[in-house]
């Protein structure tokens, strides 16, 4: 097997453990917090607010990613920042207002870490004819996570109005092994390779006290280019659907009781579809991307455009179904209303779909672009990506009551 794909199978092999045990976290931290406080009253961690600190620091942090990558390189980057990811679960073990919030924080800075990292070694181990292929790999591999932590939580909680604390030890202690052992995987990375083999790692060629100043001002010059201005339209696009089909729309189905089943559990089957579709879309931009190489055909110019045009078609397809499928007043709060249609959990799951199959499309092409254009500022155009994608999906929010479960699933971006 190539060197390079090697490289990128253990890749996204790490993610798919690390953030199995992430995603699985995010999806019942308010519901976790919640139980902590009836049993401990002097705990008052809300998950909302870790959720916020998180998001926060990685925005401010995506700006000092790329010196971080430029001082240590992309692997050592890669698993420190994994490290954050096991660190996070501590506080659930060993309930801790302090513990909880200053782990938020170490969070939201591996996060930038490790997904800026991860595009520059993605970069790093492609070129112009195995990009396509290689970010399908990655996204499919990675995206697996989101229907195990899925069907591990629907099966632990089956049948459970509430998480003891016998049944939240078992399930953080199987959370922090899973992501324990993606973070070993991550570890063994080995150094990124070109096209002949010979290693390309990124080397200083500046002391390490002027890199952070340099690269700061490298992402900014690269953010006031035309064609940056014109892709963070899209990255901010792909931001806020994120944040849609991750929080809103999951807050729709539990708060829409017309349904006629169970809308918590109903959650979990509906984030299995969106990784499904996710692994789809995914495996997809690999067999296409490894089809444009044996033919030497212009893959990577009108088929990026088409797999971004084809993605979009999903997105509305899927929002238009949404709308004609649930009350306009689901995202505020429990209703029985109907909208054009009586609420149909079938369209509900498919849409979920829809959804994941729709972003698999539009983030596999981004890093496919980023690959390309920017193979020689990979670092910076990453961390460009993620601050944006993160500042978009902040401005998304709905007034009025939360669901209970928050599934938010954009750190894993």
């Amino acid at each position: 097997m190539d060197k390079r794909l090697i490289n990128i199978s253990i890749l996204g092999l790490g993610f798919m453990f690390v953030f199995t045990s992430f995603l699985t976290v995010s999806n019942i931290e308010k519901t976790v917090l919640k139980s902590i406080e009836k049993d401990d009253p002097s705990f008052t961690g809300d998950g909302y607010t870790s959720l916020c600190i998180i998001y926060g620091v990685f925005a401010l942090c995506n700006w000092l990613a790329p010196a971080i990558i430029g001082a240590i390189g992309s692997r050592k980057s890669i698993y420190l920042g994994s490290i954050c990811y096991v660190l996070f679960l501590t506080p659930f073990l060993w309930p801790s207002n302090i513990l909880l919030y200053t782990t938020s924080v170490l969070l939201g800075f591996g996060a930038s870490i490790i997904w800026t990292g991860q595009g520059t070694y993605l970069t790093m181990n492609s070129d112009s004819s195995t990009i396509s292929r290689n970010s399908g790999i990655f996204w499919a591999m990675s995206k697996i996570s989101i229907c195990i932590g899925n069907i591990f939580m629907i099966l632990v909680l089956r049948d459970k109005t509430e998480l003891n604390e016998s049944t939240r030890k078992l399930v953080f202690t199987v959370l922090a092994v899973v992501c324990g052992f993606g973070t070993l995987i991550l570890m063994v990375l080995r150094p990124s390779v070109d096209a002949d083999g010979k290693k390309n790692e990124v080397s200083l060629q500046k002391p390490i006290s002027v890199i952070p100043k340099q690269e700061l001002r490298d992402s900014m010059r690269l953010l006031v280019t035309k064609d940056m201005l014109l892709l963070s339209t899209l990255f901010l696009y792909t931001g806020l659907h994120v944040s849609f089909y991750s929080g809103v729309y999951s807050s729709c189905i539990a708060f829409t009781k017309s349904i006629g089943t169970d809308t918590k559990q109903l959650l979990g089957y509906t984030g299995i579809l969106v990784g499904v579709g996710e692994v789809t879309g995914g495996l997809l931009c690999s067999v296409l991307g490894k089809k444009s190489e044996r033919s030497n055909s212009k893959f990577n110019g009108l088929s990026r455009s088409t797999v971004i045009i084809i993605s979009f078609f999903f997105n509305i397809v899927a929002y238009g179904l949404i709308f004609v499928n649930l009350p306009n007043d689901s995202p505020f709060g429990d209703t029985y209303t109907k909208s054009i249609i009586k609420p149909n959990l079938h369209v509900a799951v498919f849409c979920g779909f829809l959804l994941g199959l729709g972003d698999s499309g539009f983030t596999t092409q981004i890093y496919n672009i980023i690959g390309v254009k920017y193979s020689n500022n990979s670092a910076s155009a990453t961390s460009l990506f993620m601050f944006m994608q993160i500042r978009s999906s902040q401005k998304l929010g709905f007034p009025g009551k939360t669901a209970e479960v928050d599934p938010h699933m954009l750190a894993w971006r």
